[in-house]
């Protein structure tokens, strides 16, 4: 919210939302975007935001995509694992013809807040699509279940396509030749860690919703771009003092649960992957590789080297 310009405590009025209790519903998640909208007015603002996005933005779900071997697998894990990134509704994918589809099935906000949601989306596909490709991408046709709003003409500058409203159900369409396409930066080896990360991390979200698991979730999505406290509690619609506080009554900190989320990466990437060190220091976030070290002999008292030679690991 911040983002667009409007403070926290602003879009938070009347929503319901508790910031003691570090949960949001989808019913809050919606009044807090009917809010944002009351105050920005139904502009088509949000078409042109994604343009500032970038992959890394996505976590763990974006390095999955990006070390895909073909546009097609990106797509498939975008799929998968939307609910990552807290999607109010379902993604699907199809092939119809020449084109391929992303279908938006039971969109739980309707009204202007389903219409933003699927704006929103829908340009932030476009943008990373073109990023993965690592060139210029637009899709073939956007349609809309909705009418044409005042603003119509932003969508035809953001996707710079045929943009058709008042249909059965919304859908971005794009050549499916764009499909088998290779990824510049695929690795079967990032791939295969990230997917299973985001496996787990989905399972996690499914039986698990107290705040330290949430925080394990938001570190994460971030491999190498570990937050500030002060960034945790915001994504958690906390006051920073307040998520302190709650972390203490639980007998835990904030850099605790850091340490044991970076340990558990730091070992699982020791033993079941060839990474350098050198590169698992840098996904856990280490601008010094000797830090990296330092924090691991902590840890287990053997060397990162020493670890992996007494367990026998693939490298």
């Amino acid at each position: 919210m911040e983002a667009e310009g409007i403070r926290a405590d602003i879009s938070l009025a009347g929503t319901g939302i508790d910031l003691s209790l570090g949960r949001v519903t989808y019913q809050q998640r919606i009044d807090q975007l009917s809010n944002m909208l009351d105050l920005l007015g139904m502009n088509g603002a949000w078409l042109e935001s994604p343009r500032r996005v970038s992959i890394s933005d996505y976590g763990l779900l974006g390095y999955a995509m990006m070390s895909s071997a073909t546009l097609e697998q990106a797509v498939q894990i975008a799929v998968k694992y939307h609910k990552l990134a807290g999607a109010m509704f379902e993604l699907v994918f199809d092939v119809d013809g020449d084109e391929a589809v992303l279908r938006i099935d039971h969109l739980l906000p309707g009204g202007r807040v389903g219409q933003y949601t699927v704006e929103e989306l829908f340009a932030g596909i476009s943008r990373l699509i073109g990023l993965l490709l690592g060139r210029d991408h637009k899709p073939s046709r956007i349609l809309l279940n909705y009418e044409a709003p005042d603003y119509a003409e932003k969508h035809l500058q953001c996707f710079r396509c045929p943009v058709i409203f008042d249909q059965p159900s919304c859908q971005y369409r794009f050549s499916r030749e764009e499909l088998a396409e290779p990824l510049a930066e695929a690795d079967a080896n990032t791939a295969r860690i990230c997917e299973e990360s985001c496996r787990k991390l989905l399972n996690q979200m499914e039986i698990e919703d107290d705040i330290i698991s949430r925080i394990c979730h938001l570190l994460l999505s971030t491999p190498g771009e570990f937050p500030k406290l002060d960034a945790v509690a915001n994504k958690l619609s906390l006051g920073a003092r307040t998520l302190r506080r709650r972390l203490n009554d639980l007998g835990t900190s904030y850099q605790r649960i850091l340490d044991d989320v970076r340990r558990e990466l730091a070992i699982e990437y020791l033993r079941t992957t060839n990474l350098t060190v050198q590169e698992i220091a840098e996904l856990l976030g280490y601008s010094e590789v000797t830090n990296f070290r330092r924090a691991f002999m902590r840890w287990v008292e053997l060397s990162p080297y020493q670890y992996r030679k007494q367990i026998g690991s693939p490298a």
